[in-house]
């Protein structure tokens, strides 16, 4: 009894270490492993569309060949992969376009509303911490509100390296994606030719259920997002002009992709930038931005989602929680935003190569 116990501890401890050597290595390499997991999941969704449409093409050769009765030979593999360098070029100019400017409009929004935002945002947040007393007196409050302004400006000249970094990151997605879309068709091929029938298939059937599902949640996290930033945008477009709205809206979409913490934070930056041009700067200008918020969230999150997923997710709420904690702290923005498609692939890969059943259950929790 003793033995077992004291193999059981040594087992637990290898398996902590274990998690906690491949955290380090995942957080220290991270310059790597992002670009590569985001390149396998554009790899999920456009690997279908370019093998569909190069089915297309290739149809369409064979008919034209015919007419003219010549002989067709099959070039669908090669379309293939020529139409998946074009998916992925086209992908990475439009979410380049579309990073740019709403980037450069979010920044134009605020620089044009800077007053506003300072009257009715910074000043009533100044008023409330005199009369709390948190900081102390006004002048402890003001001293305190002008060294985060003295933070913000001794880092804004240092804005570039983010950018450099984030431009660089989308070229290594580029790259990795046309690679491993290129590289798919040749992996099945090597392994259909080196290994036996029944591992093989055993292996394809796995692959297939881990890609279904990761897809599958991918999928309707675009869609609901798509609806979500839509909602919200043309809800404010009765408060807001059309060029605030579509730049709003776009936040939401993007931030939607962050588990419970995402649709929260772009909420509230859509409550604050409301009650900010409005004169009175108060809650009582903002809650019909707020019930539109709400109503869209919770609308999308409880009836539009389950609907298109089908089935309830594969991890619980609980597992969601602690993998965007986790993958937060390892990737930060890139992990929470990666965090849930990661973990339901972890969850697929558990149910189909181990036989604890427990392990499985504790992550529908």
């Amino acid at each position: 009894m003793t033995d077992d116990f004291g193999g059981r501890i040594v087992k637990m401890a290898i398996v902590l270490l274990g998690v906690l050597a491949a955290g380090t290595i995942l957080k220290s390499v991270s310059g790597f492993f992002i670009p590569l997991t985001v390149a396998f999941f554009l790899m999920l969704l456009l690997q279908p569309v370019a093998k569909k449409t190069a089915g297309m093409v290739d149809k369409l050769l064979y008919r034209i060949v015919k007419k003219f009765g010549g002989e067709h030979i099959s070039e669908e593999s090669r379309l293939a992969v020529i139409f998946s360098v074009f998916f992925v070029i086209i992908l990475f100019v439009s979410l380049s376009l579309g990073v740019y400017v709403l980037i450069r409009g979010q920044i134009a929004l605020i620089l044009s509303k800077s007053n506003e935002i300072m009257n009715n945002i910074v000043v009533p947040i100044k008023s409330w911490l005199v009369s709390s007393g948190i900081f102390g007196d006004s002048t402890a409050v003001t001293n305190y509100i002008n060294s985060l302004a003295e933070s913000a400006m001794r880092i804004a000249p240092n804005a570039a390296k983010p950018i450099i970094s984030g431009v660089f990151t989308f070229i290594m997605i580029l790259f990795l994606t046309t690679f491993l879309m290129m590289g798919r068709n040749k992996l099945e091929e090597n392994l259909e030719k080196n290994l036996k029938p029944s591992n093989f298939k055993k292996i394809m059937q796995i692959s297939e259920n881990i890609e279904t599902n990761t897809r599958k949640f991918i999928l309707t996290k675009l869609i609901t997002s798509t609806i979500t930033g839509v909602g919200i945008g043309l809800g404010l477009l009765i408060f807001l002009n059309p060029q605030d709205a579509l730049i709003w809206g776009s936040i939401c979409f993007v931030m939607n992709f962050i588990p419970i913490y995402g649709s929260f934070i772009a909420g509230a930056g859509v409550v604050l930038y409301t009650m900010a041009v409005f004169q009175r700067g108060s809650f009582l200008d903002a809650w019909p931005v707020i019930l539109i918020v709400m109503f869209v969230n919770i609308t999308v999150s409880d009836f539009i989602e389950p609907r298109i997923m089908g089935v309830k997710l594969p991890i619980g709420s609980v597992t969601v929680l602690l993998a965007v904690i986790a993958w937060a702290w390892l990737w930060g923005a890139w992990g929470m935003i990666l965090a849930v498609p990661i973990t339901i692939m972890m969850k697929v890969m558990l149910d189909e190569i181990s036989e604890k059943a427990w392990m499985s259950a504790l992550m529908e929790t």
